[in-house]
C-alpha cells in the first residue's frame, strides 16, 4: 500500500478482482476506526469512501454477470444468453429533491471532490436543490412588504388579467332570461429584468459543514436579493426593473393627511378611500419615521391607542387591526394602505440560480458566489391600493 501527501492510502493492483474486493472491504473497515481519530480529513476520507464503493458495486455486478453466464453455460443450452440488469443494486438517484443531490450541489459550491456519479448529476442539472430553494422562498418572504404582495414563480413572461369594469351579478325573475352586462378587463405584463447579488468569501467557506454552509449562502444571498426587490416593490423604475407602487401615475386613488402630523381622522380617511372589498385582508405601509413618531402613539376618539402590539412578535403591529408594514423603501410623509396581493404582482421567471467562481480572487483565495434571478412586478388592481401624502401646506 501507499500513501499519498494527505495520508490517503491507495492499494496496488492486486493479481485477481476476489483479491481487489478483499482489499477494498479491509480499507473500509480501516476507515471506520480512522474517522473517529482527532484530525482525521473527514472530507477526504468521505470522497475515498465513495470511491470505493463505487469500485465495490462494479466489481460485484462483474461477478454477477460471471455466474449468470456460467449457470447458462451449465444449462446446456447451447446458447448463452447474457442478461446483465438482473439483480444489480438499485442507482442512487439524484433529483433536486433528494438529500444527494443538495449534498453534491452544495460541496460542489464550495469546491470539494465529487465522484463522477455526483459531478455528471450536478453538470446536468445544475438547478438549486428543492430544499435549499425552499429557504431561499423563505428568506424572501420574511421581508413583509413581499410576503403582502402576490409572488410567483412562473417560468418566462406572463400576463395577468385584471378587472376593469366588471358589472355584480344581478337577480332575474323565474323564467327570465339574463342579460349580459359589458365588463371590460385590463392586462399587465410582466417579463424578466436580471438581478444579481454577487459576494467575496475566503476559502475558510470549504471547511463549513454542509448544513452551516447551506445556512450561510442562504441569509448572505437571499437576504440582499430580498432587500433589492423590497425597494422595487415602492420605488421601482420600470426601466430593467420592476415598477414601484409609487412610481408617477401607477395608484390613482391618493389624498393628503395633516402637514403637522397625522390625526385620527386623517387615518379613518385613509381606510375609507379603498373599497370595503379590498380592505378586507389590508394592510398598511410606512417608514419607521411616519410609524414610530406619529402613528404608533396616536388614539382614537375615546383615548385608546390605536396601534396594537403582537405579544408574541413585538416586532408585528396592528393600526385598527390592520397588519402593520413599517419599511424604510417606503418613501417618506407617505402612507400606502389596501389589499396588497390584488394591487401588485411580482413574479420570478427564472428563480434565484446560485454558482460560484474562484478564478476571480486567485491572488487572495477567494470564492465568489453570484445569486442571479429574472424577476418583474408591476401594480395590478389600481383600485385596491391608495397613496396618501403628506399636505405641503
Amino acid at each position: 500500500m501507499k500513501k499519498n501527501k494527505i495520508g490517503i492510502q491507495f492499494f496496488a493492483t492486486p493479481g485477481t478482482m476476489s483479491d481487489r474486493r478483499d482489499a477494498i472491504v479491509a480499507r473500509l473497515a480501516e476507515i471506520k476506526q480512522v474517522v473517529e481519530q482527532p484530525g482525521a480529513d473527514l472530507d477526504a476520507l468521505e470522497t475515498e469512501v465513495r470511491t470505493l464503493k463505487d469500485e465495490l458495486n462494479q466489481i460485484d455486478q462483474a461477478a454477477e454477470r460471471r455466474a449468470q453466464i456460467l449457470k447458462e453455460l451449465s444449462a446446456g443450452g447451447g446458447t448463452v444468453i447474457r442478461t446483465f440488469d438482473q439483480g444489480l443494486p438499485e442507482k442512487r438517484t439524484y433529483t433536486p429533491e433528494s438529500a444527494e443531490y443538495r449534498s453534491a450541489w452544495l460541496r460542489n459550491l464550495q469546491g470539494k471532490a465529487l465522484t463522477a456519479e455526483e459531478r455528471a448529476a450536478v453538470t446536468a442539472s445544475a438547478v438549486i436543490p428543492t430544499q435549499t430553494m425552499n429557504m431561499v422562498v423563505g428568506k424572501l418572504e420574511e421581508t413583509p412588504i413581499i410576503a403582502a404582495v402576490d409572488v410567483t414563480y412562473i417560468p418566462g413572461n406572463v400576463s395577468y388579467p385584471v378587472e376593469k369594469t366588471v358589472n355584480d351579478a344581478s337577480w332575474v325573475p323565474m323564467g327570465t332570461a339574463a342579460t349580459d352586462s359589458a365588463d371590460a378587463l385590463d392586462i399587465i405584463s410582466l417579463g424578466a429584468y436580471k438581478l444579481i447579488k454577487t459576494v467575496e468569501i475566503t476559502a475558510d467557506v470549504k471547511d463549513m459543514g454542509i448544513d452551516a454552509f447551506e445556512s450561510w449562502l442562504v441569509s448572505r444571498l437571499a437576504n440582499k436579493i430580498a432587500v433589492s426587490v423590497a425597494a422595487a416593490i415602492f420605488n421601482g423604475t420600470g426601466s430593467s426593473q420592476a415598477t414601484g407602487i409609487l412610481k408617477s401615475g401607477q395608484i390613482t386613488q391618493t389624498g393628503t393627511f395633516t402637514r403637522a402630523g397625522m390625526t385620527y381622522k386623517d387615518l379613518l380617511s385613509i381606510f375609507k378611500s379603498v373599497p370595503s372589498q379590498y380592505r378586507i385582508g389590508g394592510k398598511i405601509a410606512m417608514d419607521s419615521t411616519m410609524f414610530y413618531t406619529e402613528v404608533l402613539g396616536m388614539t382614537d376618539a375615546n383615548g385608546k391607542p390605536v396601534v396594537v402590539a403582537d405579544p408574541q412578535a413585538p416586532e408585528k403591529f396592528l393600526v385598527l387591526g390592520y397588519p402593520a408594514i413599517v419599511d424604510d423603501n417606503c418613501a417618506a410623509d407617505t402612507v400606502i394602505f389596501g389589499n396588497f396581493k390584488e394591487g401588485y404582482k411580482f413574479n420570478f421567471s427564472k428563480a434565484p440560480v446560485v454558482e460560484s467562481d474562484g478564478s476571480v480572487a486567485f491572488r487572495s483565495g477567494s470564492t465568489v458566489y453570484r445569486a442571479m434571478a429574472l424577476a418583474d412586478g408591476k401594480p395590478a388592481d389600481k383600485k385596491a391600493l391608495c397613496v396618501f401624502k403628506r399636505a405641503s401646506a
